[in-house]
């Protein structure tokens, strides 16, 4: 047995396909001569993509690329009488013109002519020719020019009838007496069935053919009754195919000696057995049709992949098209081929065309972004992240970063240059943060790492602008307090409270801020006197605080005087020391014509601004009142105010030789003045006055011997 022709379609062209990609259709021809083709649309070659499994798109075609003409058929009919038998169903009526229609052999002639028909539509079949056999065979002249003409193309019409030649010779067959009226009229018989001369007839004609592709279709109604055709069939050379039909209920393909199928088998065709002699011409044409029937994909010439998505559905008889798509496995980085091959079968036997691509499977970058980190709010901190990419093509790198927990709203961030992968950020809050690494290799899927950034807090720092410390102030004098804080965190809030060491409670400044700094303010009127460490407290809204300090020294005014009187006469106060400034005056003796002679007047008043205390005294040596009436020695006086107090104090040696001392009291002068000593009384106003002598005369002059007085 000889095997049937199989080969792998021979690549004859490539042939642009307008389409996505720009793809090229790999074009072939199946053995007989069709047109096969297969291209890959997507991905195009050098596509660049990520890891995992690759779509693969793409068309196919059968029957549709510029066939081969590489085949030539030579068609054998049986002539013998039992072809004259009727077939209920007919094959298009009489068409052999012998004037009995719907005969077997009508159903042979109308399935040949056919077949040629088909040949001519397809382009496959260069070289026609044509025999018979009954009682013996005979070849066929099959153009009408003169000689005997054993082949021409199967659609020649020479004699421009309208008829193709081959198709003239064949309606000419006749089963009585058997053989061809054209172009030259033979006559082997119609009386018994010849394999053998049939099979060494049809030879004759096909290798007169000069196509690389050699079928003979040899159609017969029943069994051989001639001789053996072991010999004949021996002589038929290897690049002929005989395809035999056993056409009718009266023949069958068989097995053995002198069947049908031994022809088929000894020389690589097939034998089909047609009962339904009807059917003849739309079997036929089936010995040059083709069919596409798969397409496989392979990944570096791997295992085959059957493609079962396509549109239509495989197999497609052609003419035909069909798209299809199909996934790789998963694919690891690097560079890959893909091919897949369209698989086809024509009258010739089985071929495919294949059509491959390149691609690259990019591996994503790996990202670090290090970390965990940790610093102060308001402070830049270094982020030291990694990215590798040995692959390419292109790599972007971007930081971001967004609050996790502890952080307050309106918190902001900002990188030094958040492109590059070590760089620094800052942001107005504490808190946790999430700080993201995102790598961008232009194929694949961003890849993002996070890490944490936890940022303590930062206490503000505050200062005293006003008033300057140290200052000097009077009790109950307003004082207003400035005090400037900056905060690097310029998120936070801020508030603030002010001690003013004075016994009075902590009262809370009014806050004035922008982002980052601000100003606590407020007033006070201090009642205690002495030194007061005034403590200002600035709070962000996490908690923690700054302060400052100014030292505010209260006091009273004071002042001191010897002498003085009102009255009839008017003595202004002699000498009279007032403080601050601090001041010290000293007057020998005063004589007052008619009211006093006053010998060694003194004053002195002084504020000492480290403590606030205001100290003011006055003396007196002695003194000659109302015209010798009252004399007095060794008067003086003290006022003292500070954090200790307010006090006052006085002391008289003698009044008319009468010893005084400290204690206060007042005695009479008859007929004169009431002398009143060591006076120590509180004005509404709040002043402290001290008077050491006060005298007042029975007509409202009044005489005061050294005086203090506080505030």
């Amino acid at each position: 047995m000889r095997p049937r022709h199989s080969a792998v379609a021979v690549l004859t062209a490539f042939t642009l396909v307008v389409s996505a990609g720009q793809a090229f259709a790999v074009d072939g021809n199946l053995p007989g001569g069709t047109g096969i083709s297969v291209a890959i649309t997507t991905p195009a070659d050098g596509t660049v993509l990520p890891p995992g499994p690759v779509t693969v798109t793409g068309t196919a075609s059968i029957g549709q690329g510029q066939p081969v003409a590489n085949t030539s058929i030579t068609y054998v009919l049986d002539v013998s009488g039992s072809t004259s038998a009727g077939v209920a169903a007919g094959c298009g009526g009489d068409q052999n013109g012998d004037g009995a229609p719907n005969q077997i052999l009508d159903c042979e002639v109308a399935a040949a002519r056919a077949l040629n028909a088909q040949a001519v539509g397809l382009g496959t079949v260069a070289q026609v020719g044509a025999a018979v056999f009954g009682s013996a065979g005979a070849t066929a002249d099959v153009a009408p020019a003169a000689g005997d003409q054993l082949t021409t193309t199967p659609g020649a019409d020479t004699n421009a009838n309208g008829t193709r030649d081959v198709e003239e010779v064949l309606a000419s067959a006749n089963n009585n007496p058997g053989g061809l009226g054209l172009f030259t009229a033979r006559a082997p018989g119609s009386g018994s069935t010849n394999f053998a001369d049939g099979i060494t007839k049809s030879t004759t004609v096909a290798t007169a053919s000069t196509t690389p592709r050699k079928l003979v279709v040899f159609l017969s109604d029943g069994m051989n009754n001639g001789p053996a055709i072991a010999g004949p069939l021996g002589a038929v050379p290897a690049d002929l195919d005989y395809f035999t039909f056993a056409v009718g209920t009266g023949s069958s393909c068989g097995s053995g000696a002198n069947t049908l199928q031994q022809i088929a088998d000894a020389t690589g065709g097939t034998c089909t057995n047609v009962p339904d002699v009807a059917q003849l011409p739309a079997i036929l044409p089936g010995v040059i049709s083709s069919t596409l029937t798969a397409l496989t994909l392979r990944v570096d010439g791997g295992a085959p992949i059957a493609v079962t998505s396509t549109t239509p559905a495989l197999p497609q008889n052609g003419p035909a098209a069909v798209t299809y798509t199909v996934d790789t496995p998963a694919l690891a980085a690097g560079t890959h081929e893909l091919c897949v091959t369209a698989a086809g079968t024509d009258g010739g036997g089985n071929g495919d065309v294949t059509d491959c691509t390149t691609i690259t499977v990019n591996a994503p970058p790996v990202v670090t972004p290090g970390g965990p980190y940790a610093g102060q709010e308001g402070t830049g901190v270094s982020l030291a992240g990694t990215v590798t990419d040995p692959d390419g093509p292109g790599l972007t790198t971007a930081w971001s970063i967004a609050p996790a927990s502890g952080v307050d709203p309106g918190a902001t961030c900002a990188f030094g240059d958040a492109t590059q992968q070590n760089t620094t950020v800052t942001c107005t809050d504490d808190g946790v943060y999430t700080v993201t690494l995102t790598a961008n290799d232009g194929v694949n899927a961003p890849v993002a790492q996070n890490a944490t950034l936890t940022l303590t807090n930062v206490a503000p720092a505050v200062t005293i602008t006003a008033p300057a410390t140290g200052v000097t102030v009077t009790r109950g004098t307003p004082v207003a307090f400035t005090a400037p804080f900056t905060d690097i965190a310029t998120n936070d809030t801020h508030t603030c409270t002010v001690d003013f060491a004075d016994g009075t409670p902590v009262v809370a400044g009014t806050v004035s801020q922008a982002p980052g700094s601000g100003t606590c303010s407020t007033s006070h009127a201090f009642t205690a006197l002495g030194v007061h460490n005034v403590l200002v407290t600035i709070t962000d809204d996490d908690g923690a605080a700054a302060t400052a300090t100014v030292k505010v020294v209260t006091y009273l005014r004071g002042e001191a005087f010897a002498l003085a009187a009102t009255g009839l006469i008017t003595v202004a106060k002699t000498p009279h020391a007032t403080c601050p400034p601090n001041q010290d005056k000293t007057t020998a003796t005063l004589t007052v014509l008619g009211l006093a002679t006053v010998q060694a007047l003194h004053a002195d008043c002084t504020l000492d601004p480290v403590t606030g205390t205001t100290t003011a005294n006055a003396t007196v040596d002695g003194a000659t009142l109302l015209g010798g009436a009252i004399t007095i020695s060794m008067i003086e006086s003290h006022c003292t105010s500070g954090a200790s107090g307010i006090t006052g104090s006085s002391t008289v040696g003698t009044i008319n030789g009468t010893p005084i001392g400290s204690g206060s009291g007042s005695l009479g002068i008859p007929g004169v003045a009431q002398v009143f000593y060591n006076e120590t009384t509180t004005t509404p106003s709040g002043q402290l006055v001290q008077n050491a002598v006060r005298v007042r005369t029975l007509l409202g002059q009044e005489i005061i011997l050294s005086g203090c007085r506080l505030g």
